[in-house]
């Protein structure tokens, strides 16, 4: 969703939506590394969820892949080889994702993520402008340098409860509780504002 669809939206929040996305990941290197789960929760400007994807993700090229990170996400190699097609996994994603503000905690790690496993299975796609609510504490804590910015912290801080830790479709949820608690402290109340709370 672009500044110019933004401004010539409604006037309710409701009607400005945001696709909160997490992935677990073999490791931090997206040239290197693969996703083995994602999920995606579609929020509205008042914190409606409205709709959600998620999945295990089975890698385009098994020979290539290496599994890693196990004990961090606590998802299995049997897990990942009976997940769905990466292809399909992130064509499903790219769909979800049309029309809403892509969004997520440190996105840039989420971004590279997708951007380099979309173009091993040859999709074309690119993200215009985001949300980065990872950025946003930043913002709103100003000088302070005390406030811890992980998404552990800030659900502590703002008492978003979690069912579970580096589950994606967890970490989207909390994210996306995140991300309103973040839009009423940065004082957005109507969708032409939305564009102020873009990645700088």
């Amino acid at each position: 969703m672009t500044s110019h669809e933004l401004t010539n939206a409604s006037h309710s929040m409701r009607d400005i939506s945001f696709a909160v996305v997490d992935f677990e990941t073999t490791g931090l290197n997206p040239e290197t590394d693969r996703i083995v789960q994602l999920a995606a929760v579609i929020v509205n400007g008042e914190g409606d969820i409205v709709d959600s994807f998620d999945t295990i993700v089975k890698p385009e090229s098994p020979a290539e892949y290496q599994h890693g990170a196990e004990h961090i996400h606590g998802i299995t190699a049997e897990q990942v080889s009976s997940g769905m097609p990466l292809r399909k996994a992130l064509e499903q994603l790219w769909s979800i994702n049309a029309g809403h503000v892509f969004t997520a905690h440190n996105a840039p790690f989420d971004l590279g993520f997708l951007h380099a496993e979309s173009k091993r299975v040859g999709i074309e796609g690119a993200i215009e402008s985001h949300i980065d609510t990872l950025e946003l504490s930043r913002r709103t804590t100003g000088a302070d340098s005390t406030r811890r910015h992980n998404l552990f912290a800030l659900c502590e801080h703002y008492g978003i409860e979690r069912d579970q830790v580096h589950d994606a479709k967890s970490d989207a949820t909390a994210t996306a509780q995140l991300l309103i608690h973040l839009i009423k402290e940065l004082g957005v109340e109507k969708p032409d504002q939305v564009s102020e709370l873009f990645a700088r």
